[in-house]
């Protein structure tokens, strides 16, 4: 169990705050060899703080209740993350900590321990780990862990798809995987996170769908059953599942994976039901499935890591490019008005008009924008993802009050979406004729040169000019300029906030993204397509309808 108590000096709350005990429902651990000692795993519990303001003061003591995991697994808190302030004894940790406040770095909310099999336990003996709590003024959610001695241990069958692909192309996706673990797994969760570009040809009833916005989507598909040791598993002939090439393709990626047993998670967001009146299901494998490494880091490999005995085969990934893509990048400018010694504000970048999704597996950014700004104003904030250069396109110290600027795009850009940084100006003086531009396109060296999967040339530059009022200022004359959208803020994303620039950053700040404006994600990288979360989203929305196993 474990306990939290209130210091006498903490102040009366109004409402009660309930901290949360967040850890694994389940642990399987090796069994312990015939000789040397048992493979240890780490099992972390993790207090959250939930209440008002930004703290909690008094001090806080967590017990570890260890008496049902006696002859089952041996348990020790981590050296490698040492806390302060811990006893241990054959059936309870206990450890104290003054204070709890949110977004708390390192340890400071965690408790960290390792588990092994005990020496004598059989395969398949369970037990259990009990962190329940209670303190002065406030409520925690308890949380248990049920540790089982043996597991499965399940290794995922490579895939070999063609990696040049085509708008329309529709290719086999034959999902097979081993049991080389010593207990059956009761069901099975298939996962797919598709980029922008890729999706599944076929939906099924016991299959869950969620979007990420623009960057692609995650479908998992619970399978029940009884999947044993020493087996290997297929999908059956009449449930089969093909991966589609759709025209927002570029440079994309499947990541798949197989999950032994997953736990619900509570309060997620489940997808909708397909309702085809088809399920997909697994059969016995004609062959056995080969056993060889994941192609992930293993730091990347973590969604089976409570429930597998062997994580880090449990996923793989497979890279795409799509032959003859084309995305249309469109300068955007604006044209502000005001009187000199007015401060006037433009939002300059440029916009996807698609058919692609642009995203670079490289990790450089998409595109840059060339901003040239007209005479007779000086610039006196840029956001911070535009470095200064001066007219030539040389480097500049000095980033205000340049006359021209380079700015980062960012590594993803969306259909439709608008990548725009707010610049804000001081008019100094009427200038007959003076016009400044904005141009996209791939960045070298002083500039820009066409982007090379972009088929339209002509909109990829256009003018624009600050009308000064009572003063003389032509009207902006050139190609497909835009009013951009009031705010240069990014809107956010399915699965994790976009890194972008703010539409007021700080002068002279460099680095980071242009905002999205009107996109349906910011410009972020693929990786959010295999955030856990999500994952756990669409397993208890499978399970729900499922009737399976907790």
């Amino acid at each position: 169990m474990a306990a939290l108590s209130l210091g006498a000096a903490a102040p009366a709350l109004a409402a009660e705050p309930v901290f949360p005990l967040g850890g694994p429902s389940a642990l399987v651990l090796q069994p312990s060899p015939d000789t040397g000692a048992s493979k240890e795993r780490t099992l972390r519990y993790e207090l959250a703080y939930v209440g008002p303001g930004n703290s909690f003061p008094g001090e806080f003591t967590v017990t570890v209740d260890l008496a049902k995991a006696a002859g089952v697994a041996s348990v020790r808190l981590d050296p490698a993350k040492p806390r302060p302030n811990c006893t241990t004894s054959a059936t309870a940790i206990v450890c104290k900590q003054q204070g709890l406040s949110v977004g708390t770095g390192g340890n400071g909310n965690s408790f960290d321990l390792l588990v092994s099999a005990a020496k004598d336990a059989k395969n398949g003996a369970s037990g259990e780990i009990a962190v329940t709590g209670r303190v002065a003024g406030a409520g925690v959610t308890p949380v248990t862990t049920k540790l089982t001695v043996g597991g499965p241990d399940l290794h995922l069958g490579e895939l070999k798809p063609k990696a040049e692909v085509t708008a329309g192309e529709q290719q086999d996706l034959p999902l097979a995987f081993a049991n080389r673990g010593t207990l059956p797994a009761r069901s099975v969760a298939l996962e797919l996170d598709t980029s922008a570009g890729l999706e599944p040809a076929e939906t099924y009833d016991n299959c869950r769908r969620q979007d990420h916005g623009g960057m692609g989507a995650t479908t998992v598909c619970l399978v029940e059953g009884e999947f044993l040791p020493g087996e290997s598993y297929q999908l059956a002939p009449d449930s089969p599942l093909h991966l589609k090439t759709t025209d927002r393709a570029y440079q994309d990626r499947l990541r798949y994976g197989v999950v032994p047993d997953p736990a619900p998670v509570k309060d997620a967001t489940e997808g909708k039901p397909a309702a085809t009146g088809k399920k997909l299901k697994l059969v016995k494998a004609s062959a056995a499935v080969p056993v060889t490494d994941s192609n992930l880091d293993a730091r990347d490999a973590r969604r089976a890591e409570d429930t597998d005995l062997n994580p880090r085969d449990n996923e793989r990934a497979f890279e795409f490019t799509a032959k003859g893509a084309r995305a249309d990048f469109e300068a955007v400018t604006a044209a502000p008005s005001g009187k000199v010694g007015d401060t006037v504000v433009a939002e300059l970048g440029f916009r996807n008009k698609g058919p692609a999704v642009i995203s670079l597996r490289s990790g450089e950014s998409v595109a840059r924008t060339d901003i040239v700004m007209p005479a007779g104003v000086q610039v006196t904030d840029v956001p911070r993802n535009c470095r200064a250069a001066n007219a030539d396109g040389s480097d500049r110290a000095e980033q205000l009050g340049a006359p021209r600027y380079f700015c980062d795009g960012g590594i993803f850009a969306d259909v439709p979406g608008t990548y725009t940084g707010r610049f804000s100006m001081k008019i100094e003086k009427a200038v007959a004729d003076a016009k400044g531009s904005v141009t996209v396109g791939e960045p070298v060296a002083g500039g820009t040169k066409p982007l090379a999967f972009d088929p339209v040339a002509g909109n990829a530059k256009a003018v624009f000019a600050v009308e000064v009022k009572g003063g003389t200022s032509p009207s902006p004359s050139g190609s497909a300029s835009a009013s951009p959208s009031p705010s240069a803020s990014a809107s956010p994303s399915a699965s994790v906030s976009p890194s972008t620039s703010t539409s007021a950053s700080a002068a002279g700040a460099t680095g980071g993204n242009l905002a999205s404006t009107g996109s349906s994600v910011g410009p972020i990288a693929l990786g959010a397509l295999g955030a856990v979360a999500v994952g756990g989203a669409l397993y208890v929305g499978v399970r729900r309808r499922s009737g399976g196993h907790a």
